[in-house]
């Protein structure tokens, strides 16, 4: 028997409103991807950097984060908790951030995307998402605890 894909994906805004936008955004959009792939995906959302970090599963496949979070923390701050724990979850930046600078700090340090908040965001997000997802059911024959 095949076992089924499980993803994990972490949504940290510290905007509670935009947080409950992202995160109904994103589990509409992979649902139907996820009903015809196969796999199944839970979505667990928070609003600061500690309590994301306290809860943070190491089997976490995906991340999409604000750069500055109002707990004095950035994106930086969990690329590097990332980096540190050694997990290999693909982690998005979702910011209204316009420094060119600081976006391309974000992906040499290790982010896969960076996205400004604009009115393509969720769209946006959504797509990257997907690809991601993919590429992880194309090298994974089946379910695994590190994907």
């Amino acid at each position: 028997m095949k076992n089924i894909a499980h993803f994990k994906i972490v949504i940290l805004e510290d905007n509670d409103f935009y947080n409950k936008i992202i995160s109904k955004h994103i589990e509409n959009y992979i649902s139907n991807f996820a009903l015809s792939k196969g796999f199944t995906f839970e979505i667990n959302a928070f609003t600061s950097y500690s309590d994301c970090v306290r809860n943070f599963a190491s089997d976490t496949t995906i991340v999409i984060t604000d750069f500055y979070l109002n707990d004095g923390f950035n994106a930086l701050d969990l690329i590097n908790y990332v980096r540190k724990s050694e997990l290999s979850c693909q982690i998005i930046i979702l910011s209204q951030i316009q420094n060119i600078a600081t976006s391309i700090t974000t992906l040499l340090e290790g982010a896969c995307e960076f996205i400004q908040k604009d009115k393509g965001a969720l769209q946006k997000s959504g797509h990257v998402v997907e690809e991601i997802l993919s590429q992880k059911l194309k090298t994974n024959s089946g379910y695994s605890p590190y994907n």
